[in-house]
């Protein structure tokens, strides 16, 4: 419940959850934990907003609050209670975020989709940042172990990245920007130059489409093999989405997954000839020690079906694994379902995919809603969100990936919600339509 109307303070409150993202601002230690502005900017929006409404009409975020409740739960079989009361903290941000982003886009949509778009110019110093790290590693190096790096990642991220839990980015090849891990540098740029694609051409914006196309090509400079892969097939992914968007049918949205499917595979065929090439070979290497990790998930899961291993339980049992197959014994998981059952069981595992299928259904009613613009919007967010699905099946950041995302996914399906809403045919003749044309003067 909010304790305040003013409107001024839940606007500041609201702009500073979603600005600050892209670059966290780490704050002073509380115990041994860095807590970042935007994560205390988004626990705060519970003071400000009531968000409870959101679970009457979302069916996708009735699924997220199914997660957490899950989580919850979990932390009676947890080995780190520590861990998952964080990945709770985190969950619920995004809960936060999204009924505040709902909230904003019925007073004013505009203002919404203006704050997505600062997000996304924001954004531009990552990209930047990812393509200078590539060119010049020796910089990387420098900004890593300095000062000004311990306000943009978390000093004890910092510590285990040069001691026992040493990270991709160190080699020459990765650059992740903000981000220690190359992967999830490409994810996020990846991301957010998809939904800013989809803004750009549907509101005819050109400087925006230019926008878009350099954190796409950041992606390339990153070194992740499965990001540069995405890029192309969501890139036809979305014109394709959007030109069948006017006669949106079951059996076209099965076509569409088909042609997810068939992209994936043939860019893994691609990979698989190209051995002989430094890609191909960097990315056979990569999929072997996934294999690896995914059979000590598998025989973990013939023990635990159920109830997982719980919050910290990965760890421990990992490292006598990696010991005998000569693997470092810190990697996680490296898939979002298989984390999530690790953590918190079988039932954790299911309601995640089922988080991850209402999303896509939810935000692509936006794309069969008839407008050009709501279509390209629709698909550009889509798209978005299966960049950091998709990849995410063999990572280890989560549903939404990290705290850097997971308030502009939360921010873009709130847009998607409401023009779904506002370009439905029982509003699309009334007052309501003059919502939506606000943000063709962004």
């Amino acid at each position: 419940m909010a304790i305040t109307n003013n409107r001024m303070i839940c606007r500041t409150v609201f702009a500073a959850t979603l600005l600050t993202a892209p670059f966290q601002i780490f704050t002073s230690a509380i115990g041994q934990v860095y807590p970042s502005l935007t994560l205390l900017f988004a626990l705060m929006l519970f003071l400000f907003y009531d968000v409870s409404k959101v679970l009457k009409t979302s069916l996708t975020m009735k699924t997220w609050a199914a997660l957490v409740l899950v989580q919850i739960i979990s932390l009676l079989w947890a080995v780190d209670i520590r861990e998952g009361i964080r990945e709770i903290v985190y969950s619920f941000s995004f809960f936060l975020v999204f009924g505040a982003s709902m909230q904003e886009s019925k007073r004013n949509l505009r203002s919404l989709t203006l704050l997505i778009i600062a997000y996304s110019v924001l954004t531009l110093s990552q990209s930047t940042l990812v393509i200078y790290f590539r060119l010049i590693p020796d910089v990387k190096i420098q900004y890593l172990q300095g000062h000004l790096a311990e306000i943009f990642t978390s000093p004890n991220t910092l510590i285990d990245l040069f001691g026992s839990e040493r990270n991709n980015v160190l080699d020459e090849a990765k650059s992740g920007g903000f981000e220690v891990n190359a992967n999830t540098g490409a994810a996020w740029v990846g991301m957010v130059g998809m939904v800013t694609m989809g803004l750009a051409i549907g509101l005819r914006r050109k400087l925006l489409f230019f926008v878009s196309l350099f954190h796409l090509v950041a992606v390339f400079f990153s070194g992740s093999k499965a990001a540069s892969l995405l890029v192309c097939c969501l890139l036809a992914l979305m014109y394709l989405t959007v030109y069948i968007s006017k006669k949106f049918t079951p059996s076209r949205f099965a076509i569409l997954i088909s042609f997810v499917v068939l992209l994936t595979v043939a860019g893994s065929i691609v990979v698989a000839a190209g051995s002989a090439t430094d890609f191909g070979q960097a990315s056979s290497d990569t999929l072997d020690t996934r294999k690896l990790i995914w059979a000590h998930a598998a025989v973990e899961f013939l023990k635990h079906p159920i109830l997982g291993q719980g919050f910290g339980g990965w760890s421990e049992t990992f490292q006598a694994y990696a010991w005998r197959q000569k693997i470092s014994d810190g990697y996680p998981p490296h898939d979002t379902l298989i984390r999530l059952w690790s953590q918190s069981g079988l039932i954790a595992a299911l309601v995640g995919a089922a988080f991850m299928i209402a999303f896509s259904v939810e935000v692509l009613t936006l794309v069969r809603s008839g407008s050009r613009t709501a279509a390209w919007i629709g698909a550009g967010i889509w798209c978005g969100f299966l960049f950091v699905s998709i990849q995410g099946l063999g990572e280890n950041w989560g549903l939404l990936g990290t705290l850097r995302m997971s308030p502009f996914i939360a921010a873009c399906f709130a847009l998607s919600r409401a023009l779904g809403y506002y370009t439905s045919p029982a509003t699309r003749s009334s007052v309501l339509n003059t919502s939506v044309r606000q943000i063709k003067y962004v």
